[in-house]
């Protein structure tokens, strides 16, 4: 059975990224020794990825929309994201962060976009994390979100994704294809994860001007 990660994957496959698709696992210790072992030709930089119209600044968060799921943090090769357990959110250091955006490729919710901001350069370590900046104005980053929706052939009504819903947008009744509220779902993936019979899917849908 594929899990969400899997499932967000394979969805990538068919889209175009602008991310490099085969980039380092980690930071190099010293950026400046490894400029410096490309230059004496003991190494080979990654080939720059194809320019987009999509610029890559600051990074934008919309708190209020975050599942808390750490795609984020496991795709991210700086470590420029941090999870806060009290919150069940994250945060991110932009003294970090390397711009790569695959957070924002991963982020089943959509609740991490590029900005076009790149004058972020501070003396104030406080003000180079990002905790909050609210709902993305139009034109500022993609409005949709991915949710999950249930293939009424292949349901067999065995409630465990009702049962599993962590926040209660799936209804249906014993032995009959459930259905999915797409504008209540969080996009966490766990109703494809508990049903017997890959029933559940993953799209990616619009999100309307309002954001709701």
């Amino acid at each position: 059975m594929l899990n969400r990660m899997a499932m967000l994957l394979l969805r990538q496959v068919a889209e175009k990224t602008v991310t490099n698709p085969f980039p380092v696992q980690a930071m190099p210790d010293s950026l400046s020794d490894a400029l410096q072992a490309a230059q004496d030709g003991e190494i080979e930089l990654n080939p720059p990825v194809e320019t987009t119209e999509r610029f890559r600044g600051r990074l934008n968060y919309d708190k209020s929309a975050c599942i808390g799921c750490k795609l984020c943090i496991k795709v991210c090769p700086a470590n420029a994201t941090v999870f806060l357990p009290e919150e069940k959110k994250i945060q991110i250091h932009n003294d970090r962060c390397c711009f790569c955006a695959q957070c924002t490729e991963i982020c089943p919710v959509k609740c991490l976009t590029m900005s076009s901001e790149y004058l972020i350069s501070s003396y104030d370590r406080k003000a180079q994390i990002t905790t909050d900046t609210g709902k993305p104005q139009p034109g500022e980053g993609p409005q949709k979100k991915t949710v999950y929706r249930v293939m009424s052939d292949k349901c067999i009504g065995c409630t465990k994704c009702a049962r599993n819903c962590p926040v209660g947008c799936i209804s249906g009744k014993v032995k009959e294809p459930h259905v999915i509220d797409e504008s209540a779902c969080i996009g966490c993936g766990k109703c494809a994860e508990v049903c017997p019979k890959d029933a559940v899917e993953a799209v990616e849908i619009d999100v309307p001007a309002d954001g709701k």
